[in-house]
């Protein structure tokens, strides 16, 4: 048998027995609920002559984990916390949860819930303990009007009724969940008659109520992950600058002329965002576990990457340091730390290509990130190169930077909406403060000098921070 969760939309009175239910059962911490009640609304009044029609309605839907076919929770979590057992039921353990609420990003239905008292996600498990013993899950057995039941997946396609399980890629569910069903949901619902009239004004009229712990802009407890992603894209474009830079100039003589401070300065701004990384985890002391899903899961794999990257990086910077080996040596590691470097880059942007998550599940974001890579790491990489580094690849490195700036006023443009266009406004113009100094730098070499390179760097960095605080803002929860 597979568990399939079963509500007559149409019947439930919003009383929210199975909600207060399931948090007694499982003593869910305040802020958290695995089942949850929303209470839709729309409609109006219309007048045609001098009568008046009324379309308001209003209908309640009950929702929890639904224990999909394809758990995107499951998939994405990076180090397995996640298991499915054989009539459905998806389960995760806590022990083995770090805490980094990707699989919350992930789910679209908001099922994973992160708990900051056990520093855990959790989430409904179907009182399998209660199935176990042949007794029904506490939602179903507390619902007076018997709208909420349990029923076997299997047999849902053959009910007389016609009602049909939503397991089919790309059908719709009706308003507020999303519209897709790639993960098939093992839920069934008859729909209440409100639907049909789902228009722009429909909303949900209890928001604060089922989303407690939401913050009014996402962006704020993502402050860990925005510097995590700025400094690791920095270093992976000073370190790409620096190479191609020497790369240029002396063939495979590569970093043999090369000052090690700008590898060291590379070095220093990969080690603050693996250890900033480690501020976003609500259990740190268990992130060395987050390998262990690379098979599935982006973020194992853009922890494995850079963290690789580090490590190359550092084993180069002792090679130049000791003078140890060949110039061939040399060269194969620089190599090596590049692809590394790039993949770690690669499989950062992937992290965050969600269907739950729209607007971020886009070509957008690996240009995004692209442009934030070039242009940080051309205008750091510009501060520590050497005094004796020639006038000509300076100014590659800034006309780099230069144009990657250029190119990201309309990508910011392109990705404000109406919450963040005020912010959008600004980062603009400090993309246009950067551009304009900078074409002073190269077109009068006497300004160049470090006090107008830290200049150029601050102003760049602060709008990469918008630009960041942007991106994070633009996500929505699934419901």
């Amino acid at each position: 048998m597979t568990y399939a969760f079963a509500f007559d939309e149409s019947a439930c009175t919003g009383c929210k027995a199975c909600q207060v239910a399931c948090k007694d059962k499982n003593n869910l911490s305040t802020g958290i609920l695995w089942r949850r009640i929303y209470e839709v609304t729309g409609g109006g009044w219309t007048q045609t002559g001098e009568a008046w029609t009324t379309s308001v309605f209003a209908y309640n839907l009950s929702i929890a984990c639904n224990h999909c076919v394809h758990p995107k929770c499951a998939g994405v979590c990076p180090v397995d916390a996640y298991s499915v057992r054989p009539d459905g039921i998806v389960l995760i353990n806590t022990k083995e949860c770090i805490g980094c609420g990707y699989c919350a990003w992930a789910c679209p239905y908001d099922a994973p819930q992160m708990d900051k008292n056990s520093g855990s996600v959790t989430k409904c498990n179907l009182c399998f303990d209660n199935l176990d013993m042949g007794l029904p899950p506490a939602c179903v057995a507390a619902c007076p009007m018997r709208c909420l039941d349990l029923v076997d997946a299997d047999d849902l396609e053959l009910d007389e009724k016609g009602l049909a399980l939503w397991k089919i890629p790309g059908e719709e569910h009706p308003f507020p969940l999303s519209g897709l069903s790639r993960t098939e949901p093992h839920l069934l619902i008859i729909p209440h008659p409100g639907v049909k009239l789902n228009g722009e004004d429909t909303h949900v009229g209890n928001r604060e109520e089922i989303s407690p712990n939401q913050p009014k802009v996402t962006a704020r407890s993502e402050i860990p992950l925005i510097w995590f992603t700025l400094f690791a894209q920095m270093a992976i474009g000073s370190y790409l600058a620096i190479f191609l830079i020497n790369f240029g100039s002396t063939g495979k003589q590569i970093f043999e002329k090369m000052t090690i401070v700008p590898l060291i300065a590379v070095g220093v701004e990969i080690l603050i965002a693996m250890l900033v990384s480690l501020i976003h985890l609500k259990t740190p002391m268990k992130s060395y576990r987050a390998l262990k899903h690379l098979r599935k899961s982006w973020l194992s794999r853009e922890i494995l990457f850079t963290a690789g990257f580090a490590g190359l990086l550092g084993i180069l910077v002792l090679l130049m340091i000791f003078n140890i080996g060949p110039t061939s040596i040399r060269f194969g590691f620089s190599i090596f730390t590049g692809i590394c470097a790039l993949t770690a880059l690669y499989c950062m942007q992937r992290v965050y290509q969600l269907r739950s998550i729209p607007a971020w599940n886009s070509a957008l974001t690996l240009l995004e990130f692209g442009l934030s890579t070039i242009g940080l790491g051309c205008m750091v990489t510009a501060i520590f190169l050497p005094a004796g580094t020639s006038y000509f690849d300076l100014r590659r490195v800034i006309l780099a930077g230069i144009i990657s700036f250029l190119a990201a006023i309309p990508v910011s443009l392109f990705s404000a909406n109406s919450s963040n266009k005020k912010l959008s406004l600004w980062r603009v113009g400090l993309l246009l403060a950067v551009f304009l100094v900078a074409v002073v730098e190269l077109i009068l070499p006497a300004t160049l000098g470090m006090g107008s390179l830290i200049l150029v760097f601050v102003i760049a960095f602060t709008q990469e921070i918008i630009g960041r605080w942007i991106f994070y803002s633009r996500r929505v929860p699934g419901i």
